[in-house]
């Protein structure tokens, strides 16, 4: 009793001094409001009546008491113990960033209302990621979550409002202990940062709120990329747990398909260098934009979902432990590891980018894209890219194969090359570099660089191939493109491989159901995703492309899909 009284007593205590320093800010802002110059005629600026500007001066910070007792009584109940001095200043949170001579009155309104999005968010991915049955349902197969949406609609008022009509859910859980690192190769297309409306309070990214847009995107020509608005809320609920949630400010308007209803991560500090990872990814999307093929695999949550999320953390942890590690990969000097990684990243980026064309590059159609053919792009090679001159064409073909996705993985691996590769057919599978991205040298993720069976006149002509392989529950990926000894020698020596020239090739698979209708009861599979890039030093613009070219593009296609085919059957 004693202690609860006292826990009061400090609550309320920081509810004071919370309310005192609003009431100096709002001060400090009248005062500046009143010696402020009309930016167009720069006489004096006009003051609201100060009757109203007092009640919405109170309504802010009524709402400011609410919100902060609010999340105290949630921590205190999760983990039963009170919020102590880790309360975040909530004056610090809406302090503007922007320069004081730019303020408006809609300004600060409107950042309070992203500020109220934010943490109505973070509270219900709180309440996401401690809640077990039955809100969400266990998948046996990968050991993921998916949302029970009957019990959600119960349990949550909708953060976004009404879902839009034909838009469809999806939503699952992931946990996992691992260092935390935000990067996920081939996941996101692009992103850059709107508006920065708090960088944090005290020097941290706690209380961190932005505006962002970003592509985030499945590889296939047949899955649209979800181009996303939204809010981005970084906030220290208490020592050692951190949460960072996203939520849409679009609503699905202004034709953006995907709509991000709270979704993010949990962190919470296992201490020995460890951290607890919850990963919640909540989304509404126009499912008739996406093939049938794909749909089920979406629906699911394996395309998109938390478990895709928390692998990419996990193979990036794993890697940079590998290219750091005195001990592991050790025949290799750490300058030759960090050159050969940041190579195969790009690489296997400019893939990604010409399968889902994002990466900020221009791509033209060559010819109109129907069922059943490759679609074939066009784009001019930029300059100072260390590219050469001419047209670079992207040809992209997916196919389902009645085998399961990891094993058709292995398979191409391991089964001779020159059955599917009708680029390097000649390139031996032995390594002449292996670097494992993994604990050990078995880990799928993996890059190498492959020795060549071609003889040359001298050596420098010689051709070998850099390859980068990862591969998980929720799809593999294979990505190659030639090099000669000069880039090898290169990435040998640690050497600058920014001016280095790629044109990648490769597979990304997935798991599939039966042909054409993306039903759960169809025969199980795998979508294969097949991409080319090919350089025409010969065309300056691609509507030069000739019926010919285009001939010579969809037959390195079905050639190599035809390997595949053949690999599968010899091996049923």
């Amino acid at each position: 009793m004693f202690d609860d009284t006292q826990n009061e007593r400090h609550e309320n205590t920081l509810l004071k001094k919370e309310n005192r320093q609003l009431k100096l800010e709002n001060s400090a802002l009248k005062e500046v409001i009143k010696n402020s110059l009309c930016n167009k005629c720069g006489a004096q600026a006009t003051i609201l009546d100060e009757s109203i500007h007092k009640q919405r001066v109170e309504k802010e910070n009524m709402w400011l008491k609410e919100e902060l007792s609010r999340m105290t009584s949630l921590v205190n109940q999760m983990w039963g113990r009170p919020l102590s001095n880790n309360v975040i200043n909530p004056s610090d949170i809406i302090n503007p960033i922007t320069n004081q001579s730019q303020m408006s009155f809609d300004i600060p309104i409107q950042r309070n209302g992203y500020l109220m999005q934010a943490s109505r968010a973070m509270e219900e991915l709180l309440k996401l990621g401690v809640v077990n049955v039955p809100i969400w349902n266990k998948n046996k197969e990968d050991g993921g979550e998916t949302l029970n949406f009957v019990e959600y609609l119960r349990a949550f008022p909708p953060c976004l409002g009404t879902k839009p009509l034909g838009f469809v859910s999806e939503a699952t859980r992931f946990s996992s202990v691992d260092q935390w690192k935000e990067v996920f190769m081939g996941m996101i297309g692009s992103c850059t940062t709107m508006e920065v409306i708090s960088n944090g309070t005290g020097g941290s990214r706690n209380g961190a709120l932005q505006l962002m847009k970003a592509e985030i995107q499945l590889i296939s020509p047949l899955v649209p990329v979800r181009v996303l608005q939204f809010i981005r809320f970084a906030k220290q609920q208490v020592q050692g747990l951190w949460i960072v949630v996203d939520l849409s400010f679009d609503s699905g308007m202004e034709g953006h398909m995907t709509r991000r209803c709270p979704s993010g991560c949990i962190l919470l500090d296992m201490q020995h260098g460890l951290t607890m990872v919850t990963w919640i990814e909540h989304t509404e999307y126009d499912e008739q934009l996406v093939s049938c093929q794909y749909r089920q695999l979406i629906s699911s949550g394996v395309g998109f979902g938390a478990q895709r999320w928390i692998n990419a953390l996990l193979r990036h942890c794993e890697s940079l432990n590998a290219i750091t590690s005195t001990t592991l990969n050790h025949h290799l000097f750490p300058d030759t590891k960090r050159s050969l990684k940041a190579l195969a990243q790009r690489m296997t980026s400019t893939f990604c980018g010409g399968i889902c064309l994002t990466d900020g590059q221009q791509w033209d159609s060559v010819v109109d894209h129907a069922p059943g053919i490759p679609r074939i792009m066009a784009r001019k090679c930029i300059t100072g890219s260390g590219e050469s001159m001419g047209i670079v064409t992207s040809a992209t073909y997916s196919i389902w194969i009645p085998t399961n996705h990891q094993h058709l993985f292995n398979m191409l691996l391991t089964k001779d090359r020159c059955i599917w590769d009708v680029i390097c057919h000649r390139i031996a599978a032995r390594n002449m570099i292996h670097l494992p991205l993994g604990q050990d040298e078995t880990s799928p993720n993996c890059i190498s660089i492959l020795n060549s069976n071609i003889a040359t006149p001298t050596e420098d002509d010689q051709i070998m191939v850099l390859q980068e392989t990862t591969s998980d529950m929720t799809g593999s990926l294979l990505v190659y493109a030639t090099v000669d000894i000069p880039t090898v020698s290169v990435v040998m020596n640690g050497d600058d491989i920014s001016s280095v020239a790629l044109l990648p090739s490769g597979f990304y698979i997935v798991p599939g159901h039966g042909k054409g209708n993306g039903n759960a009861g169809g025969e199980r599979g795998s979508m294969v995703t097949v991409g080319f890039q090919l350089l025409h030093p010969d065309i300056a613009t691609s509507n030069l492309i000739t019926m010919e070219t285009i001939s010579m593009i969809n037959d390195l296609v079905r050639r190599t899909v035809q390997g595949v085919k053949e690999i599968v059957r010899s091996n049923q």
